[in-house]
């Protein structure tokens, strides 16, 4: 494998379309939802910032490239911090619905205005890294406008960016893996 797909076998991802059937977009809100419950049920790596961007990533990654849809990653964002919403996920951090909605955007554009590396695992790996590490930025900001303490900075900020990008780069080639498998399967028949 050469580290491209065919535009028949990755959903025509380009060019993309506002257009969206209900059944799509139930499955970008769940996948939203899949990856806050995961985050809240499977807490395999007790204090390491950032090891859920691997399912997170992962998910957010298979959905946006696999939907002709623009929006597709912003969509399984607002499932994610829709479902962060519900009491019985929710945590001690105020702030977690905000979190969740920043990567997919940030996966929107990135495929919108770099359509020719979309194709690519290194891209997906790298762009799983630079949506996952939103959250740390954004918890920073959110630290130094309003003063509320995050326990992922007591090591100081570098320390949860910089796992947040490897954790979220790990989901991100993961995701990648799983769409260049199912495809190449897919191939054969």
């Amino acid at each position: 494998m050469n580290g491209m797909l065919s535009q028949k076998t990755l959903s025509k991802a380009f060019p993309t379309e506002w257009a969206l059937p209900w059944w799509e977009a139930l499955l970008l809100l769940g996948s939203g939802a899949l990856a806050v419950a995961m985050h809240r049920n499977l807490d395999f790596m007790e204090g390491a910032p950032g090891h859920h961007g691997i399912e997170w990533m992962a998910l957010l990654i298979i959905g946006r490239a696999c939907s002709r849809f623009r929006g597709a990653g912003s969509l399984t964002s607002v499932g994610a911090s829709f479902a962060s919403l519900m009491p019985f996920w929710r945590g001690g951090d105020p702030f977690v619905p905000l979190l969740y909605l920043l990567p997919g955007p940030v996966m929107d554009l990135a495929f919108r205005y770099l359509p020719r590396y979309a194709e690519k695992i290194w891209f997906m790996m790298l762009l799983g890294g630079l949506a996952n590490m939103t959250k740390p930025l954004m918890r920073l900001v959110i630290n130094l406008l309003t003063g509320w303490p995050f326990g992922s900075f007591r090591f100081g900020v570098a320390y949860p960016v910089v796992s947040h990008l490897f954790y979220g780069a790990f989901g991100g080639l993961l995701g990648a893996l799983i769409i260049f498998g199912v495809s190449k399967l897919s191939a054969k028949k």
